[in-house]
């Protein structure tokens, strides 16, 4: 059965190829394409390897753009950060975590500002298309959670709690990530800037 493609899909998959569109939208998503593979496929001290510090400033200035505040400032950290003891595992994992909000913060972004892109490529029709592309910009299908992800040291919790769809499945979208950083929380023994 072929995919069926939104035109947000297809300017999210265009931006991630060698040809992105030349809107302002089209040229954020394509500088955090590389050092979001980066980072998704090994981990943030990949990224330091396999990228200039231009680069991943361009991918922090990108989720600025997308309004994912949190992920621009995790990001722009990678450039100088020290990974050793223990601190590259908290950095994947509040990396990880606040990017669960990746794909509904593009969402927002395209119907706020479908002007900011270039019109979406024209496929040849439905039965053209490849059954190899999954639905959603991430991959992830069209299942979202609306709760936010509250991204712990420890452990990510979502605000819906129990009715959270992650339950169901291994990465679900989210509205929103944020990373937790209150004082005294059982989560997060390093403390509030566990992140760091």
């Amino acid at each position: 059965m072929a995919s069926v493609l939104t035109p947000a899909d297809l300017v999210w998959n265009r931006a991630l190829s060698d040809q992105p569109g030349r809107g302002v939208g089209d040229r954020h998503l394509h500088a955090m394409a590389k050092p979001y593979g980066r980072i998704m496929g090994s981990g943030t001290s990949a990224v330091a390897d396999t990228c200039t510090p231009e680069e991943i400033l361009r991918a922090a200035d990108a989720f600025d753009y997308l309004g994912l505040t949190d992920l621009a400032e995790l990001t722009r950290r990678l450039t100088d950060a020290d990974f050793d003891d223990g601190r590259e595992r908290r950095l994947n994992h509040a990396f990880f975590g606040l990017e669960n909000g990746l794909e509904r913060a593009f969402h927002r972004r395209y119907a706020a500002a479908p002007d900011d892109f270039e019109p979406p490529p024209l496929r040849a029709s439905p039965a053209a298309s490849s059954p190899q592309v999954p639905p959603g910009p991430t991959g992830r299908g069209s299942k979202v959670c609306s709760g936010t992800v509250v991204v712990h040291e420890l452990n990510d919790e979502c605000t819906r709690g129990v009715v959270c769809a992650r339950r169901q499945a291994h990465h679900v979208p989210h509205e929103e990530a944020v990373l937790h950083r209150g004082i005294g929380c059982a989560l997060c023994p390093s403390g509030p800037d566990w992140a760091r």
